[in-house]
């Protein structure tokens, strides 16, 4: 009889295997082509496995997404933790992280952008979406409220928040969509910036030359 740990970790490894495959079968192809053929094609198994794993191709695109948000949201929980207990610096680490995923993870930013622009119409994408945007939101906000208290500063942090979040979204989606316009440096520091202001923190500019 098969061991049930090594059972439990080839389950583990396929269904890893088949959600790649489905990043990279959106990445090449767009969201509406991707179909169980070409994301097994491209996890290198064969079709007939996948009912092992998921219900189906909706299924295995949520997952997909829900993936992808829990790999970024590691990434910058790690990047938040490094930068100390100052607010203010771990806003700043989370900015140039989000910005820096995007630049290295290119592939994972299409099938994100894919998948948030099925979610209007796809109720269990649509579902996730608000509830992983709200989640971000509230963790931004606590930043942005922390910092403003720090500062003795009165800043409404729930608006903030949805201005940052959706700023960063903006600017994002923009690149992908016409990365000639401006670079993701660009991007992030345009972000940044606004920051900065809200706290009063950015250095003022020389004065002009005589």
């Amino acid at each position: 009889m098969r061991n049930p740990e090594k059972k439990s970790r080839i389950k583990m490894e396929r269904r890893e295997d088949l959600i790649q495959g489905t990043i990279r079968s959106i990445a090449a192809i767009g969201y509406s082509d991707a179909t169980i053929n070409t994301i097994c094609e491209a996890a290198g198994l064969s079709r007939g496995l996948i009912g092992y794993y998921f219900k189906g191709k909706d299924e295995l695109l949520i997952e997909a997404y829900r993936y992808l948000v829990a790999q970024a949201n590691e990434d910058a929980r790690r990047s938040v933790e490094g930068a100390g207990s100052d607010p203010m610096q771990r806003l700043l680490a989370a900015t140039h992280m989000y910005f820096r995923r995007i630049k290295e993870e290119h592939e994972e930013s299409l099938v994100t952008l894919a998948c948030l622009g099925v979610a209007p119409w796809n109720a269990p994408m649509g579902e996730l979406t608000r509830t992983l945007w709200r989640k971000y939101r509230g963790w931004i906000e606590k930043m942005i409220a922390a910092a403003a208290t720090e500062r003795n500063l009165d800043i409404d942090a729930r608006k903030a928040a949805i201005t940052y979040v959706h700023m960063g979204d903006g600017l994002w989606i923009g690149w992908l969509l016409d990365p000639e316009a401006y670079t993701l440096d660009e991007a992030e520091g345009i972000l940044r910036d606004w920051l900065l202001d809200l706290f009063g923190d950015r250095p003022a500019a020389p004065p002009p030359a005589a």
